[in-house]
């Protein structure tokens, strides 16, 4: 096996490369290789299911590629952990479920401030592109809490 860094993350060759896409992961590419963008190779590699000689370095690399990377990783290894296909994209800025129900993830951390005029924009975004907006915050110990987004106005019982 070999690991090869990357603009887009880390090109791992060899055998385990299969194993690799069959799990999920990565875009494959010819030959025995798949290409893993940032938060998909720190997750292999902090999961020890992939082997690097320098994990620490490679860690410290690719973790340097993502504004915020530690919440968006802390949204996306929660949400991997439970079985859920996820990309991160950066022009909307949120996590997406890219199988099953489509949820948009929109990260909320100490790290990462949204004022709640923002975090409508994003929702709205999201609603009108197909997906249900989801806010994911994220505490100081990376625990993750989900919240849905309701962007409809309240009714006017709920004012008075």
């Amino acid at each position: 096996m070999s690991l090869e860094k990357t603009e887009k993350g880390v090109i791992v060759r060899g055998p385990i490369a299969s194993s690799i896409i069959n799990a999920g992961f990565g875009t494959p590419l010819s030959g025995l290789a798949v290409e893993l963008n940032p938060l998909e190779a720190v997750y292999l590699i902090l999961k020890k299911k992939l082997l690097a000689e320098d994990a620490q370095e490679l860690v410290k690399t690719l973790s340097s590629t993502l504004k915020d990377f530690w919440s968006i990783y802390s949204i996306y290894a929660d949400l991997t952990d439970q079985g859920k296909k996820v990309a991160y994209d950066d022009e909307l800025g949120c996590i997406l479920q890219i199988k099953g129900e489509k949820r948009g993830y929109v990260p909320l951390s100490y790290d990462r401030p949204l004022t709640l005029k923002a975090l409508v924009e994003k929702a709205k975004k999201l609603e009108e592109l197909g997906w249900i907006a989801v806010l994911a915050i994220v505490d100081e110990h990376g625990t993750v809490t989900y919240y849905s987004v309701n962007t409809r106005p309240p009714s006017l019982e709920l004012l008075n």
